[in-house]
């Protein structure tokens, strides 16, 4: 891998795995490498060498960060755009920020994200404005009367599954509708038609002014509760659609001018000619899917994002292109309470390439703790060396040795 011949020194917005795990690569190539959270007890504070502890809305610190760095990106969306364009007015340091401030706009707001997708000609389910009580009894009215399945979201905020609304019946929707009668906050929102689901996918696309871009294979995504349970890679889906998916993702990154990560998520929905792809939402981040990178390709997602933050050339091969290889989150869940530990059964298991604990201090439900990657000759059997490690826990009263 090439390295720096003049340290650069690059700061991360956000502390938590996703920066984490960025530092490190940026650490490998000889950057210097400086991290903004709010908690002390990050996981990127915990084992990162320089974190300064400030809120996202600290204008001096932000200032600050933006002054030392040669680039500045960031490990969530939930940052207040209206700060950092202060901050980056004053500084004058618009040009440091990967993805622009712009690009974080859309992410952050369901409407826009909609809106600037279909000007990139993104194929997107159909989809409805709604900004206040009336017009979502308006639309209840409507879909109610053409037997149509919905799903409401808030525009604004809400992830792994937070701030949705399942409607495919009259009582689903006088449940919700009255609910939102007395918290006129929550909009404005969005109204989706349900989709015929086959299959969840997702695809990273990193991009940079001068060096081009790469796109990442697309990955197939499972989910419970809303939060990403499973990662495989290949995706059990025909080539020519996966590669669609790429084409897209990739035609997104360059209409929105990402310089950095850009995931793009989809629904493989079934349609009369066989099946179609929908663009569900994007995230111009590392992403949870592409921890399975750290093991399947010879360059990861925060390899290759550190890369481009540095100007230094991206390029990445598969490992086993033969097998099957799949990404477990663990969450809070499988733990009881105290320091997570990993049960016998997972370390040293043959099909585990990478077990990895993110070093947060607090077990909660539905908290994610930690990773497996694992590697074996089908998704069949990655499938059965996960539902043991499942077991494993259980039996275990919450992974504790």
């Amino acid at each position: 891998m090439t390295t720096l011949e003049q340290p650069k020194t690059i700061g991360i917005l956000g502390g938590g795995q996703l920066g984490l795990m960025l530092s490190e690569s940026l650490a490998n190539l000889g950057a210097r490498v400086i991290v903004l959270d709010p908690s002390a007890d990050s996981p990127a504070a915990r084992r990162t060498a320089f974190t300064r502890i400030a809120s996202f809305e600290d204008e001096d610190a932000l200032s600050l960060l933006f002054q030392e760095c040669d680039r500045v990106t960031w490990e969530f969306e939930h940052i207040p755009t209206r700060v950092l364009r202060r901050v980056l007015d004053a500084t004058k340091t618009h040009n440091k920020l990967w993805p622009s401030v712009s690009v974080l706009e859309n992410s952050q707001n369901r409407i826009a994200e909609k809106k600037a997708l279909a000007k990139a000609h993104a194929p997107l389910t159909h989809w409805v404005e709604i900004q206040n009580i009336d017009e979502l009894r308006l639309q209840r009215d409507i879909w109610i009367n053409e037997r149509r399945e919905a799903i409401l979201k808030t525009a604004n905020g809400g992830y792994d599954g937070k701030g949705q609304w399942r409607l495919s019946t009259p009582e689903q929707w006088t449940g919700v509708v009255s609910k939102l009668v007395a918290s006129p906050q929550a909009f404005p929102m969005v109204l989706e038609e349900k989709c015929d689901l086959l299959m969840e996918l997702s695809v990273i696309v990193g991009g940079h002014p001068t060096l081009g871009s790469v796109v990442f294979p697309a990955v197939e995504n499972k989910h419970s509760n809303g939060i990403l349970d499973t990662t495989y890679f290949p995706a059990r889906l025909p080539f020519e659609i996966c590669e669609d998916a790429r084409r897209i993702a990739g035609r997104i990154a360059d209409a929105w001018d990402v310089f950095g990560l850009l995931t793009v998520e989809f629904f493989a929905v079934k349609s009369a000619s066989g099946v179609r792809l929908l663009v569900n939402e994007v995230a111009p981040r590392p992403h949870n899917s592409g921890h399975i990178t750290r093991r399947s390709l010879t360059r990861s997602q925060f390899d290759i994002l550190a890369q481009i933050l540095l100007d230094l050339p991206c390029e990445f091969q598969q490992i086993a292109p033969e097998e099957t290889w799949a990404m477990w989150n663990t969450l809070g869940d499988l733990w009881h309470s105290g320091a997570p530990t990993w049960p016998s059964e997972v370390i040293g298991h043959k099909a585990v390439c990478e077990a990895m604990l993110y070093g947060k201090p607090e077990v909660r439900p539905g908290r994610k703790m930690g990773h497996v990657i694992l590697r074996s000759s089908t998704h069949h059997e990655i499938d059965k060396e996960i539902e043991f490690f499942r077991t494993a826990f259980s039996s275990k009263k919450g992974g504790h040795l």
